[in-house]
């Protein structure tokens, strides 16, 4: 049987299709190939919409068995639930969304369970998180003009916060008065199988929320995609990444008091930067850490650092890497000068060290 996504758009339809295949995984199903085409997907596998329901019931299950294990009462939201969750607090800037996806997914959850059948309408509306190009945040100058809210199906609106919940990281830098929540979502460009998919779940975070006090470049999107790869095992999710082609797709939601804002929609490069990473923390991951940790103090070191990766520009990261070695010799180490010699093969611009 082949399930289809249907046509809200490449993000939407990315949660979703990752929706899917985490449901049918948990159903059981042991093979599948995912396919892009275009911005929507077909799910080629050997089960029925009956096998995909149990397996969207088992995961939302376990979703909200987390929401309500984290869960406090929160006088401020009407003693509403709200959790640290992704799909409550966690990677919501809208606290309407903070009580009220965990409620809507448990009503669907329930409908499920009791057999009713499902409307075809598109009546719940999909939040930012899952669709920063809906809606008025989105500035023009990021080339893509944001449009109107999104309304979606139950079943769509369940499979969509499945995908991201599992397969999307995030990372959160918060104090009482802003939020910048950075989303990475890697987006596949061929033909991938379960095992594949399935690796990319490497790339969830332990530790998604920061204080904003203490880690103010943490807000800038890039710096923390370098710190969160950097601080996660990501074995495999390397291994596939680097063989298959892959795109990551990047959004940043900002909210400064009561403004809000979609910043730093774009894409990237995920496998470069990754195959980098691992030269780089192999030859010694403890000052692997160490060095990312006090190269994300300075801004423009650290974003040197990493367009030079992106860009392969060895010189861009030599100047990075002297400016570090200025401020904090001790971890600048000979074995990760050399194995960023061997990544970009360039004997010349690194003759200083």
């Amino acid at each position: 049987m082949r399930f289809k996504t249907p046509s809200y758009g490449e993000i939407l339809n990315t949660y979703i299709a990752y929706g899917i295949v985490e449901s049918l995984l948990r159903a059981g199903v042991e093979e599948l190939i995912l396919i892009p085409q275009g911005e929507e997907y077909t799910i080629e596998v050997n089960a029925s919409e009956g096998t995909l329901l149990a397996g969207i019931a088992d995961t939302l299950k376990e979703m909200l068995s987390l929401h309500y294990a984290l869960g406090r009462y929160s006088p401020k939201e009407g003693g509403k639930v709200v959790s640290d969750a992704d799909f409550s607090a966690g990677a919501n800037i809208n606290n309407v969304y903070w009580n009220g996806v965990p409620s809507a997914l448990k009503e669907i959850l329930g409908k499920i369970e009791s057999g009713k059948r499902f409307s075809t309408r598109q009546n719940i509306t999909a939040p930012l998180t899952l669709i920063p190009t809906a809606g008025k945040f989105l500035p023009k100058t990021y080339g893509v003009k944001g449009g109107n809210p999104i309304k979606m199906s139950e079943l769509d609106y369940a499979l969509a916060w499945i995908g991201f919940h599992y397969y999307a990281p995030y990372i959160n830098v918060s104090d009482s008065n802003s939020t910048y929540i950075h989303i990475y979502l890697p987006k596949p460009l061929e033909p991938v199988e379960l095992i594949e998919v399935l690796s990319l779940k490497d790339l969830k975070a332990q530790k998604s929320h920061y204080h904003l006090a203490s880690n103010k470049p943490l807000t800038n999107l890039r710096v923390a995609l370098l710190y969160h790869l950097t601080h996660t095992e990501t074995l495999e999710a390397l291994e596939t990444i680097t063989k298959k082609q892959f795109t990551l797709i990047t959004y940043t939601l900002e909210r400064v008091g009561n403004n809000q804002a979609v910043r730093s929609f774009g894409e990237l490069d995920i496998a470069k930067l990754m195959d980098f990473l691992w030269n780089f923390k192999s030859a010694n991951p403890y000052y692997a850490f160490r060095f990312v940790d006090a190269l994300k103090d300075d801004l423009e070191l650290t974003l040197e650092f990493i367009d030079g990766i992106l860009h392969e520009d060895a010189d861009a990261v030599y100047l990075a890497i002297r400016g570090l070695q200025r401020k904090n010799p001790k971890v600048v180490r000979p074995e990760l000068v050399e194995a960023i010699l061997r990544w970009f093969d360039e004997g010349q611009a690194f003759s200083h060290f």
